[in-house]
């Protein structure tokens, strides 16, 4: 799986804007064969600097990927990039392993050494 995360830095009171761009994208990323769907989400409070706008896709493929990044498509994030005040944040992901609840039940239930405790042949 391939993971696309970009971070926008609109102007105050130019959030909306860049979400409303960006949710067009939503329909068409998603109809995409190998897309596993996309998020636009906003960070940031009000004591914050700024807010930060970010939108994340994830792809089945890297083919699908790079054929997503010479879309057309792809270019209307462009544009909603150049609304940043600062320079986007984008940042490209390939996961080997996804786990689910499964992971987190094992990590809750696998106990781990306390530190100095010596472990006897794979015993905790």
């Amino acid at each position: 799986m391939y993971i696309s995360v970009i971070k926008i830095y609109p102007p105050p009171g130019c959030e909306k804007a860049v979400i409303d761009i960006l949710d067009t994208l939503k329909g068409p990323v998603a109809a995409s064969t190998d897309s596993l769907g996309c998020t636009v989400a906003l960070e940031g409070d009000e004591r914050s600097e700024g807010k930060a706008v970010c939108y994340t896709e994830r792809w089945r493929t890297r083919e699908a990927l790079d054929g997503h990044l010479r879309s057309p498509l792809y270019g209307r994030l462009l544009e909603a990039m150049e609304c940043s005040c600062k320079e986007p944040e984008v940042e490209f992901y390939e996961a080997t392993d996804v786990g689910g609840l499964e992971l987190v039940e094992k990590a809750r239930t696998t106990k781990k050494p306390a530190p100095g405790e010596i472990q006897e042949r794979g015993k905790v």
